[in-house]
């Protein structure tokens, strides 16, 4: 049997996160109303956002401090729920597509890093485990992912199928779900 592959590959994750997460340019709010922007990256302060490269949408000049609050403070009063399109209409200002790019690796560099601190012999995981448990790490963060024990358990011993039973979350869509676990069968061989 051939090995499988072990090198994640960006342009997989790029899309992986951009299909659950979504890509949208302008700052909205997520489904628990928390103020976030381009794959799925929350901002838990106006402060985090200032951090980010947003731009005029009408001119493409780099918006001010003032600015990107007047957009995250009126994003914020809005109700949670809507489509991320729908909050366009409350903002002036966009993340250019390189930022946004440049961002969700930063954020996958750092969920990178703790999964590999986490999980034993994570260099040699096949790719398909690998993006199952960033998808995951994505979507629960670093704190929520540890609390699958009995996941972590199964990841380590290689016990794939273990893996898929464990790997269910609850609040987010089955076929993601489906997805996921499906990730995970395919490390078998």
């Amino acid at each position: 049997m051939a090995s499988m592959p072990t090198e994640l590959d960006f342009a997989d994750i790029q899309a992986d996160t951009t299909r659950w997460e979504g890509r949208i340019s302008h700052m909205y709010l997520d489904t628990v109303a928390k103020v976030t922007v381009g794959v799925g990256k929350m901002l838990p302060d106006a402060t985090a956002a200032l951090a980010l490269g947003f731009v005029r949408r009408d001119s493409g000049a780099k918006a001010t401090a003032d600015e990107i609050k007047r957009d995250y403070l009126a994003v914020a009063a809005q109700p949670k729920g809507q489509l991320a399109g729908s909050y366009k209409k409350f903002t002036q200002l966009d993340l250019p597509e390189a930022a946004i790019d440049a961002l969700l690796k930063t954020v996958v560099d750092a969920f990178v890093a703790d999964l590999a601190k986490r999980y034993a012999g994570w260099a040699g995981l096949p790719a398909q485990a690998k993006r199952a448990l960033l998808d995951m790490c994505f979507n629960l963060g670093p704190g929520g992912l540890a609390a699958f024990a009995r996941l972590k358990a199964a990841v380590d011993a290689r016990n794939w199928d273990s893996v898929a039973k464990e790997c269910f979350r609850n609040g987010i869509a089955q076929v993601r779900n489906d997805w996921t676990r499906d990730l995970f069968l395919k490390c078998k061989g």
